[in-house]
């Protein structure tokens, strides 16, 4: 008998995860871009294919410093010159397209960051998981050493069941939630609860 595994616990290739719903990872880069990151700010971006069409969007935003070990990231914001870019070192883990591993967090903890945008696997009502201890190492020393986090999620992830086994954090470790298209409102009414304000478009 052959049977498919599920979609939780497991880290899937970052090419197989750029690939998919990247139209929703768009509008997601897209609410970045105009409604969190300002002029002038430095933030951290983490290894996600979520972050890594960011740079599409940020052409209009001016002297914005990037600490990120994400190198779909880095290779798209090569080019721009209004993006001041610093990659972390770390060990290359093959298909991860990110740099990982206690170098990784040694250069993380250099800095202090106005932002972290980090992504996650799955959330539910009481925080966001993840199915990979070195991503997971690396998301949790962004979001300690940074003044703000920011989660970024697509509304598949949004799951009440089934959700990855690693925590990152519980709500409200993140000041804000990004996602491309709203949740439901009980979702909203407890997060408007603990002081996470939840922008998707057409909210205010």
């Amino acid at each position: 008998m052959v049977s498919l595994l599920e979609n939780t616990n497991i880290e899937f290739a970052s090419p197989f995860r750029y690939r998919t719903h990247v139209e929703e990872k768009k509008v997601i880069c897209r609410l970045l871009a105009r409604r969190i990151i300002k002029d002038n700010q430095a933030l951290f971006i983490d290894p996600s294919t979520t972050t890594a069409y960011l740079p599409n969007y940020l052409s209009e935003r001016q002297n914005v410093k990037v600490i990120t070990d994400n190198l779909q990231f880095a290779i798209a914001a090569n080019q721009m010159t209004n993006l001041n870019l610093f990659l972390t070192g770390g060990s290359l883990r093959p298909n991860s397209n990110s740099l990982l591993g206690n170098h990784t967090i040694q250069d993380i903890a250099m800095f202090r960051p106005q932002l972290a945008i980090v992504s996650c696997s799955t959330l539910d009502n009481t925080g966001a998981y993840i199915a990979d201890m070195d991503q997971a190492d690396v998301k949790i020393a962004m979001m300690k050493s940074a003044r703000e986090s920011i989660l970024v999620a697509d509304h598949t992830k949004f799951q009440s069941v089934n959700s990855d086994y690693i925590r990152l954090a519980s709500f409200p470790a993140w000041s804000k939630i990004v996602t491309d298209r709203a949740p439901k409102d009980q979702f909203l009414k407890h997060m408007a609860a603990l002081g996470v304000k939840v922008i998707y478009p057409g909210s205010k």
